[in-house]
């Protein structure tokens, strides 16, 4: 998995949207309005991206795969509580892309 990291306005929404292209592989949001925010952000980087998907359509979109833009907003949408700290295993699965460095 890979983890993008960076600041605010630091490129991981445009990152992400690039992945998204070259890959294939749709974008997982907290909400239709970010769905179509992540769409408009493609279109004014010319990049044709799989459609995202939010949370209310991921039982019924049958992918397999997705990425995630704001993985805390989506986190706590999907629990419905704010999320005050997470954990995650640093190991060969997991690659850390520094936007900030």
């Amino acid at each position: 998995m890979k983890i993008i990291l960076g600041s605010h306005s630091s490129g991981k929404t445009k990152r992400i949207l690039e992945l998204s292209l070259v890959n294939n592989v749709p974008i997982l949001c907290e909400s239709k309005e970010r769905v179509k925010r992540l769409l408009e952000k493609a279109q004014g980087y010319g990049y044709r991206i799989p459609i995202p998907i939010s949370l209310d359509e991921i039982e019924s979109s049958g992918v397999k795969e997705v990425y995630i833009d704001e993985i805390d907003y989506v986190f706590e949408q999907l629990l419905k509580l704010k999320i005050g700290a997470v954990t995650l295993n640093k190991d060969d699965y997991n690659e850390l892309e520094d936007l900030d460095k």
